[in-house]
This record gives C-alpha cells, structure tokens and sequence, in this order.
C-alpha cells in the first residue's frame, strides 16, 4: 500500500497546532511566574500536572481508539488543547493555572492515540518514514509555540492567550469537516471496519481473536522501551521548561531571546525528526535510538562548560538529537504490539513522553536548591540510564524472528 501524503499532511497539521501548547506553556509560564510569585519547583508542578493528564489518560484513550471507531476524538482532543491554552492568560490564581493545565494536556491525550493510529495505517511500508511526518507537525507545532506565546503576549498581554483558541478552533473545525475522508481513506480506520464486515466478524470477535496475540513477550521489551522515552523525556522537558527560566532569570536576555533560544531547540528537532524517520528505515529503529542517547551526554557537558555562540550551537544540535528519536520510538512501540498499536501510541506518545513533567517537578526541585545552572549538570544522569536501556532494545532481525514466532 502506497503512502497517503494528503491524510498524512491533515493529521500532521492537526498535530502541529493541538502540539502548540506544549511549547507555549513553558513561555507562559515565564510571563506568569511574577504574577503569582512562583517557585521553581510550583513552575515544574503546572508542567507536572500538564503532563499527567496528557499521559496518564492516553493510554485509555488509546484502548478506545483499538476497539471503537473514535475517529472523532481528533478534532475534539484539537479543539480542547487550544482552550486550555487560551485560559492560562486569564487565570487568577495558582490553582486555577493548574486545572486550566490539566484541561490542556487532555486534549492532547484525545489527539494523539487516534491521530496516530491513522498516520500509520496512511504511510503504507515506509512507516518509521510516514510517522516521522505525522511526528514532524507535532514538533513544528511545539516548535511555533514559545514564539506564538511571546508574539500573543506582545499584543495584548497576558490576555493575548486567547489567541490559542481562535487557532485551535479553525483547526478542529477543518479536522471535524475532513472526518469522513480520514475514516475512508486507504488503511484508514473505515477500511478496517469494512475488512471486518467482509471477514463476517464483528469488531468485537476480531479483538478477541487479537487482543492478546504475542502480547506475552512483548511485555519486557515494550517496559524498556517506554524506560527509554522516559529517560528522554526527562531531558526533553528539563529543556523546554528550564531554557527559558536560564536565560531570562539567571543570564538576564530578554523574553524574546529566551524564546528564539528555546524555538531554535525544538525547530532543530523539526530537522531532526525528518531525518530520524528515514534513517531508522534504513540502518534500523535500535541503531537511530543508540545514536541519540550517546550524543546527548557529551552535549549536556558542554552547554554548561561552554559561553557564547557555541552554546547556541549545542542547544540546536541537543533539539536534534533528542527529537529525532520521537517517530522512531513510536514505530518500534507499534511493531512490538501490532493488534494494539492505539495502546502502543499511547504508552510511548502520552505516558512515556508525558512523563517528562515527573523529570520537570524534580529538576525544579534541584533548581530551587542549588541554583539553575545544576539542573543541566543533573540532566546528564538521564541519557547515561537510556543509553544503557536501549542496548537491551530488540534490533531489526530480532523483532521480525518474534513477530513471526
């Protein structure tokens, strides 16, 4: 089956804007924290509470995408991120910011397990290729938003959020219009259901019949793996929510420095994903993975040990290296649990990546503490662990001698 590139580039689109929170939240965070006179550690406690209910919950959402047809949930999980978003400039106290958080990061759990179900299902045989597509609107999304929070923010203030939601909604309004096309699409979700209807089988005899198909010896590989994005993910989010912090609170650059700095990372990693696909089709998902945890350690060393334009340099290559591993990892995840791949998605796009707010709340901790230059020198222990993790990994010949077994 050939490549969709126009669903691809629908649902990559979809991505790009409901992903647009978890860029923006970190920048809004910093226009926030004199408001409310926040801590380190309360700032590292909103990306906690964002990420876990962008994580915890995925992977139910995932669940009901693999049994039901929830098709329906891309446009909504679109249009609830981006109002979460809008109402963080409007709120008046620290609880209220961490209710409006957790509303955000549900969206994005409804968004993901279904959107990328049907990435996959719509890149045919070049899947590590077709989901670093899908993954590359996520990422541009992330990428655009620190600078669409400060641009907002320049406009009308803290209440210039609302500007989230006028994008999200003409977004979810576009994916609700398209949902018939997604669902009909080749490989798409109304495909399955109408191999299903000719099998004579009703959904819920084809689940019985797969649910559990080599599940068993999926379990240790599928722990690892998600161990590894956690690790990644502590990085991940170290950087997002403390580069910002660093530069504005600890090397005194302005708001707008802070955010090229931080839109430069994630934008390296926009590279980064287009590059991580195609590799990983070709020198294997295990190799790509390896690559990336070993060349994050000497680069954490060095953003700290180095001045000037070279840590610029570090912090591009440090985007690209940790994203470029985000559709691989994917991929891997769905080839481990191929009759479940709505829970695969959402072990390694929500619970494995959401995880990051965990590592944010810590590294706050250490911030708080000894100061915010330590909490990139602490950083270097994640890829270290990940490192040694992925080495467990399943390589390519590996996988396909089990899937067969």
């Amino acid at each position: 089956m050939k490549m969709n590139k126009k669903i691809l580039a629908l649902l990559g689109t979809g991505h790009a804007v409901t992903d647009i929170s978890q860029g923006a939240l970190p920048m809004m965070l910093a226009f926030l924290q004199p408001t409310f006179a926040l801590s380190q550690l309360q700032v590292g406690a909103v990306m906690l509470a964002f990420n876990l209910s962008s994580s915890v919950v995925q992977p139910i959402f995932g669940i009901l995408s693999d049994r039901f047809r929830a098709v329906w949930l891309i446009p909504l999980g679109c249009l609830l991120s981006g109002a979460g978003m809008a109402l963080t400039g409007f709120s008046n106290s620290y609880p209220v910011l961490l209710l409006i958080a957790l509303v955000s990061g549900l969206g994005i759990a409804a968004y993901h397990p279904e959107g990328s179900k049907n990435a996959r299902q719509a890149s045919g045989a070049r899947k590590a290729t077709g989901m670093s597509l899908f993954s590359v609107g996520g990422n541009l999304g992330f990428a655009s938003g620190p600078v669409l929070a400060t641009f907002f923010y320049g406009l009308a203030g803290l209440h210039g959020s609302a500007g989230f939601l006028v994008l999200s909604s003409i977004m979810a309004l576009l994916l609700w219009l398209s949902l018939a096309g997604i669902a009909a699409a080749p490989g798409g979700t109304g495909d399955v259901a109408g191999q299903v209807k000719d099998a004579g089988q009703t959904p819920s005899a084809l689940h019985k019949k797969t649910a559990g198909k080599g599940m068993p010896w999926f379990v240790l590989p599928i722990t690892i793996l998600v161990s590894v994005v956690i690790m990644r993910s502590f990085v991940h989010f170290g950087l997002v929510t403390f580069l910002p912090q660093y530069y504005v609170h600890y090397l005194q650059h302005s708001e707008k420095y802070a955010a090229a700095i931080i839109s430069l990372f994630l934008f390296a990693g926009v590279f980064g994903t287009l590059v991580g696909g195609p590799a990983a089709d070709r020198w294997g998902l295990k190799n790509v993975i390896v690559t990336s945890m070993t060349s994050l350690i000497p680069l954490l060393y060095f953003f700290i040990h180095l001045q000037g334009f070279w840590t610029i340099i570090i912090v591009a290559l440090m985007g690209f290296a940790i994203i470029s591993t985000f559709s691989v990892t994917v991929v891997m995840g769905q080839e481990m649990m191929p009759d479940n791949v709505g829970l695969a998605s959402g072990l390694l796009l929500g619970f494995g990546i959401g995880m990051g707010g965990v590592g944010a709340t810590m590294l706050g901790w250490v911030a708080d503490k000894w100061g915010l230059p330590a909490v990139f020198e602490t950083m270097i222990v994640f890829p270290v662990i990940g490192l040694l993790l992925a080495f467990l990994l399943p390589g390519r010949e590996e996988l396909a001698i089990r899937q067969k077994a």
